[in-house]
């Protein structure tokens, strides 16, 4: 029987459907909503039986994203925000003259993030809760209108919101997890993923906080005494290369179920490493 660990696995990313406000404004086709998502990692993460707490999100994140602010000021990529404007390859996402207006935008805060994120507030301050994994996952090659257009991504990458040890990085304040455990995890998971054949080529087998260093998930609810990391899962790992228009890619059971079991023993290696390493 698997143990019940005492964590919070939390999916912001893996849903596909359009909320219903949204409903004929949406210029996207279903295969540009799909190559947005982090595609299938509610079956890779896929352990609500296993753990304390198990939050996912159900709507598209190329249409709303809990992983960002709300303050729209606080965004550095164009289009970007809780309600997106435009996908990571460049796309509008609305038809012309269809984009949420400022009301909409506040009601559907109102509705989807604030919920979300009072969710999350409640994990952070539940005392049985030891460790929080955030899950992610992310395209081959860094899309148009991020900050690594066109670069080879790691099979696996980990973060804290600090630097490529998982040190402080002053700018950015705090760290969501110490630096140790936040690497324990990547190169426990880079060696249990080594020897998975990739579809598309990849960068370096493990990163810490390299191409992403956290999102608003992390900045909001982590701090190092209740560890918040976010992982990275490659999807040349179990997809291939994409782009903004790639066609929908069917699962693979047999990749998954692999990728299912080396992640779930990294997880419970890092859960162990975190329990039995206690700070002063």
């Amino acid at each position: 029987m698997n143990e019940t660990l005492p964590i919070a696995l939390i999916l912001p990313h893996g849903g596909l459907a359009i909320p219903p406000e949204l409903h004929g404004r949406v210029a996207l086709t279903p295969a540009q909503i799909f190559n947005e998502a982090d595609a299938y990692v509610e079956d890779i993460f896929g352990f609500r039986e296993r753990v304390l707490a198990y939050e996912t999100f159900g709507y598209g994140r190329a249409l709303l994203d809990m992983n960002r602010p709300a303050n729209s000021q606080l965004h550095h990529r164009n289009g970007d925000g809780v309600v997106k404007q435009m996908t990571s390859y460049g796309t509008a996402v609305y038809h012309p003259r269809l984009q949420p207006d400022a009301e909409l935008e506040q009601y559907l805060i109102h509705r989807y993030w604030q919920p979300w994120h009072g969710r999350l507030t409640e994990i952070e301050h539940d005392p049985r809760i030891k460790l929080v994994i955030d899950c992610h996952s992310m395209a081959a090659v860094g899309p148009t209108t991020y900050d690594d257009p066109a670069q080879l991504r790691p099979r696996l990458q980990t973060a804290n919101l600090g630097d490529y040890r998982g040190e402080l990085y002053p700018p950015r304040g705090h760290l969501s997890a110490p630096p140790d455990v936040t690497r324990f995890l990547a190169e426990t998971l880079g060696k249990l993923l080594a020897d998975v054949p990739v579809l598309a080529a990849v960068g370096a087998d493990t990163a810490v906080n390299q191409p992403f260093w956290g999102g608003w998930n992390l900045w909001a609810h982590g701090h190092a005494q209740q560890p918040w990391i976010m992982i990275e899962l490659n999807r040349a790992l179990y997809i291939g290369y994409q782009h903004g228009d790639s066609p929908i890619a069917p699962p693979d059971p047999a990749r998954i179920a692999l990728l299912r079991e080396k992640i779930w023993e990294g997880i419970t290696a890092v859960t162990h490493y975190w329990l039995h390493h206690p700070r002063s």
